[in-house]
């Protein structure tokens, strides 16, 4: 190192050390803090409760509670997920897809999701704001992305393995031992050479959920503004300004079969 390069590191840490120490507050007593596990259980419940602590969580409460209250829409009857094929399943799936239409600028192939994003049901009644965010409790986004006709069939397969997950646009058969039978996209057989454009979840798009396929992906857009909850929430009001309830339907997008 060259002379006037020591000279100009000492006086740096001098002016450091000077800095540090010229400013330090007087040293405080030191503190001992100890803590322990608490199992909580139903006797918890009886635990003395901090009344300060308990007026701020009650005016938070409130606030979440009117929050959740206002009714979006109403169900004839219970909405629920389910394998291979369920009625929230088909209900998340199409929204996705007429979103991916939408921000596509032309219509997409098909639309998938994951069942494992739908963590709740909806009961027949009122469909209210709180209802939705049980259902859809995850920032999932919009993504777009493009598959060849192998790695679609790939991501087919990938869906029979887990048993079904949430499909638009496209017809599968699978067997209990999570085989793919056949599948057709928009009442066609796949074509291997052809691409297509899919509207997913930026989480799947990822490859996530055994969904290894989609990064293989090309042309990925994901669009952060528009969530899965939020598209639910729009298409739900959409639905009661036009008078009509939230209805999805079994279609048989998923057919689970015995093969001898």
């Amino acid at each position: 190192m060259k002379p006037h390069y020591k000279s100009a590191l000492f006086f740096s840490l001098f002016i450091l050390h000077y800095s540090f120490f010229s400013c330090t507050p007087t040293p405080r007593p030191t503190v001992t803090i100890s803590g322990t596990y608490l199992e909580v259980t139903s006797a918890t419940d009886s635990l003395p409760q901090n009344a300060e602590a308990l007026s701020i969580l009650a005016e938070y409460r409130q606030k979440v509670i009117d929050m959740q209250a206002p009714v979006l829409g109403t169900a004839p009857f219970d909405i629920e997920r389910a394998r291979p094929e369920g009625l929230m399943n088909n209900f998340e799936a199409d929204v996705l897809r007429a979103a991916g239409d939408k921000a596509n600028g032309t219509p997409v192939a098909l639309a998938v999701a994951n069942y494992g994003g739908i963590r709740n049901m909806w009961q027949k009644g009122d469909i209210t704001v709180g209802d939705v965010y049980r259902v859809f409790p995850f920032e999932n986004c919009l993504a777009l992305a493009t598959l060849t006709g192998d790695q679609l069939t790939r991501l087919f397969q990938s869906i029979a393995r887990a048993g079904g997950h949430p499909v638009s646009g496209a017809a599968l058969v699978i067997t209990p031992d999570g085989d793919l039978v056949t599948a057709d996209v928009q009442g066609h057989p796949i074509d291997p050479a052809a691409t297509y454009r899919i509207a997913t979840l930026d989480y799947l798009v990822e490859g996530n959920d055994g969904m290894d396929a989609f990064r293989e992906a090309t042309d990925v857009v994901i669009h952060t503004e528009l969530t899965i909850r939020d598209l639910i929430t729009a298409h739900i009001q959409s639905l009661t300004a036009a008078g009509q309830p939230v209805a999805p339907v079994l279609d048989g997008r998923i057919t689970l079969i015995d093969l001898p």
